[in-house]
């Protein structure tokens, strides 16, 4: 099973049919897709026209998504109410050329004010890519963070090849 697929197994029994729910890297869609078949609202993020043109395509068919062309470090510009449940998916836009990755700095700024606007027992999935270019580093940097300050990881999920994918799943509490 890849890191996707156990994210949404396990994310599906979290949301609730009137929560919002934030896709911070909105990639291709897949993420904002799936949270928009569950709650009541989505709000996803990229700083990448053509993420935003891809997402735009797979959920033509749903009303309730608000796609924002921004940076993910820029959310508290945009919700200004309690989020159920935050995703990241770190990297770069798969199919693309490597040119815009998620940046380690960036990520930890998107994450804390995530945390902030997290409603208590929410919850923050996050997906490190650890292959790319810079993933490493921003895997290390938010570990780091997040367990020098003792966020709660109700999960771990990585198929432990070298470089393979690492999944926390965390909960506010």
């Amino acid at each position: 099973m890849n890191n996707n697929t156990f994210v949404h197994k396990y994310i599906r029994s979290l949301i609730h049919p009137e929560d919002l729910t934030v896709d911070m890297t909105a990639g291709n869609g897949n993420d904002t897709l799936f949270l928009s078949e569950l709650s009541k609202e989505v709000i996803a993020f990229d700083i990448s026209a053509e993420a935003i043109r891809r997402t735009k395509e797979r959920i033509k068919e749903r009303n309730n998504v608000a796609l924002i062309h921004d940076s993910h470090v820029n959310v508290d510009r945009y919700v200004n109410r309690k989020v159920r449940l935050f995703i990241f998916n770190l990297g770069y836009l798969p199919h693309s050329e490597e040119t815009t990755p998620s940046k380690a700095d960036d990520t930890l700024l998107a994450f804390q004010k995530a945390y902030e606007l997290l409603e208590e027992n929410g919850y923050i999935v996050i997906t490190f890519y650890l292959g790319h270019r810079g993933g490493k580093d921003e895997f290390y940097l938010l570990d780091g963070y997040i367990r020098k300050n003792r966020f709660q990881i109700t999960e771990t999920y990585s198929q432990n090849k070298i470089d393979s994918p690492v999944t926390y799943i965390i909960r506010k509490r």
